[in-house]
């Protein structure tokens, strides 16, 4: 008789299955742009920076990351960003 494997296969991207608006990270994102403009980026160079992204689409949020780190980390690629 076959044997027949019915578990369920968790190995899937669930950005794929979750509506978008759930990505969303608008604390995260204020976050990050308070301290861009606080270290001295410019709203222009930021918009060239994101090139029409939101905050969060060009640098995601890591799981269990907290608004303030993440807006430290962000802020460091976005320069990383500038620079190349």
């Amino acid at each position: 008789m076959p044997s027949h494997d019915f578990a369920p296969q968790l190995t899937f991207d669930p950005g794929v299955l979750l509506p978008e608006a759930i990505h969303t990270h608008p604390r995260f994102e204020r976050a990050a742009l308070a301290n861009a403009f606080e270290d001295g980026l410019m709203p222009d160079e930021v918009s060239r920076i994101l090139a029409g992204r939101r905050v969060a689409e060009a640098f995601p949020v890591r799981w269990g990351e907290s608004p303030e780190s993440y807006a430290s980390r962000a802020v460091s690629e976005m320069f990383v960003s500038y620079l190349q």
